[in-house]
């Protein structure tokens, strides 16, 4: 029901930019941070770098598991990056 009240509001609303772009570019944006905060948190694991990982907002708890765990999976930071090509592929045939 809402994706039908949205779809509606969104044909009847003039814009000069369409809102999917607009979220698209957002979600993009939002993976592209969580990705270089990741690659960070593993280079600063790989360096063992307790300062680091304290000012990206990490508790000490968390640093030792990500300590334990050898940080974020690289198959986590890949999907990401996959997913970040797919929406830029999505997006751009949105605009054409």
């Amino acid at each position: 029901m809402t994706e039908r009240i949205s779809q509606e509001f969104l044909e009847d609303r003039p814009m000069s930019k369409p809102i999917k772009n607009n979220a698209v570019l957002a979600d993009i944006s939002r993976l592209e941070q969580a990705n270089a905060m990741m690659r960070s948190v593993n280079h600063a694991i790989a360096r063992d770098d307790i300062g680091t990982l304290a000012a990206l907002g990490f508790t000490h708890p968390h640093i030792e598991q990500l300590k334990r765990t050898g940080g974020f999976r690289s198959t986590s930071i890949g999907q990401k990056s996959r997913l970040i090509t797919r929406l830029r592929k999505e997006g751009d045939a949105y605009d054409q």
